[in-house]
C-alpha cells in the first residue's frame, strides 16, 4: 500500500478514535453531578483501543487495520462559587501509544492540553436533578500533529455542552448531554472540517449510595473534512454502546470500569475500548 494511503489511515483512525481521545470531556455516568463548593477532584484515566475494520460510506474497506491505542489523561477538577452559580474549572493532560499495524507506524507522546470546565443552573444533590453548561478548549500543543496521532490535532477546538441529570425513581437516574465541537482550519494544511455534534444518554442503576451501574449509548455526527472544496473524509455517523460499573472504595477513592464497543460506523474504524478510571476526591 502507499504512503499516501497509509497516512490517510492514519489520520481516519485518529478522527475515529475521538471518543477515546476526549474521554475527558466526553462525559462518563454522572459526570454532571454538581458537587459542594470547595471540592477537588483528581482523576486519572486508562484506556485501550483497538479496530481492525475500517469503513467508507458504509462499507468495508479494510479488515486488518490492527490499530492499537493505549491512552492515558490526568485531570484536575476545583468546584468553587462564581456569584450565585456553581463552577468546576478542570484541566486535562493525555498522553498515549499508538500503533497501526497495516502501516507499521508507531507514535507516542503528550497530546493537546484541554482546559474549561461547567456552570450549574440545577444542581440539587438531595432531589438528584442537576443541570450544567460546559465549555472546553483544546489547544494544539501534542506531539506528530501531522502523523495521525489520536491525541494530537494541528488545530485550535471549541466544544459546548450541556448535561441534565434526573432521579427516575429510587435506584434509577438518566443522565441526558448533547455536544458540539467546532474546529480551526488545520494550521499546516488549510483542510476545513465541519462541526461534530454528538448525544450521550446514560441510564443509571444505583445499587447503593457508593456504587451504580450503567448502560448508555453515544451517537456523533459530522467532522466532514475538506480541502479546496474537495472532501478529504466524509462525515462520521457512529454509534456506540457503552458499559459502566463505579464504586467508591472509600470516602475519598472511587474505581470506574468502562467497555464501549462502535455498533455503527459511516466513516472509519469500528473500535472496541476498555478503561479504567481513578478518582481521588478531597
Amino acid at each position: 500500500m502507499k504512503k499516501p494511503a497509509l497516512r490517510l489511515i492514519a489520520l481516519t483512525a485518529a478522527l475515529a478514535c475521538a471518543g477515546a481521545t476526549h474521554a475527558a470531556t466526553a462525559p462518563d455516568p454522572g459526570d454532571y453531578t454538581g458537587l459542594p463548593a470547595g471540592t477537588d477532584l483528581f482523576l486519572m484515566y486508562g484506556y485501550h483501543t483497538t479496530a481492525d475494520d475500517v469503513y467508507a460510506d458504509g462499507k468495508k474497506v479494510v479488515d486488518k487495520l490492527g490499530l492499537k491505542l493505549d491512552l492515558g489523561l490526568l485531570r484536575y477538577v476545583h468546584f468553587t462559587k462564581w456569584g450565585d452559580y456553581l463552577i468546576d474549572p478542570q484541566i486535562v493532560v493525555p498522553f498515549a501509544r499508538q500503533k497501526v499495524g497495516l502501516g507499521d507506524s508507531r507514535t507516542s507522546g503528550l497530546g493537546d492540553v484541554i482546559l474549561g470546565g461547567t456552570l450549574w443552573t440545577i444542581a440539587d444533590l438531595a432531589n438528584g436533578e442537576h443541570l450544567g453548561w460546559s465549555v472546553f478548549v483544546t489547544a494544539p500543543t501534542g506531539a506528530d500533529k501531522d502523523e495521525g496521532f489520536a491525541v494530537s490535532d494541528n488545530r485550535w477546538k471549541v466544544e459546548l455542552a450541556a448535561g441534565y441529570i434526573r432521579r427516575l425513581a429510587p435506584k434509577w437516574s438518566i443522565d441526558l448531554i448533547p455536544q458540539v465541537e467546532l474546529y480551526q482550519d488545520d494550521r499546516s494544511t488549510d483542510v476545513k472540517r465541519d462541526p461534530m455534534l454528538r448525544g450521550f444518554a446514560h441510564l443509571r442503576y444505583h445499587v447503593s449510595d457508593a456504587t451504580h451501574l450503567a448502560l448508555s449509548y453515544r451517537h456523533a455526527w459530522g467532522a466532514k473534512e475538506k480541502l479546496a472544496g474537495a472532501t478529504v473524509k466524509s462525515a462520521m455517523n457512529d454509534g456506540t454502546v457503552l458499559l459502566t460499573a463505579a464504586s467508591f472504595l472509600d470516602k475519598q477513592w472511587r474505581l470506574q470500569l468502562q467497555y464501549a464497543h462502535d455498533m455503527q460506523v459511516e466513516n472509519g474504524p469500528k473500535t472496541r475500548t476498555i478503561g479504567a478510571q481513578l478518582l481521588y476526591a478531597y
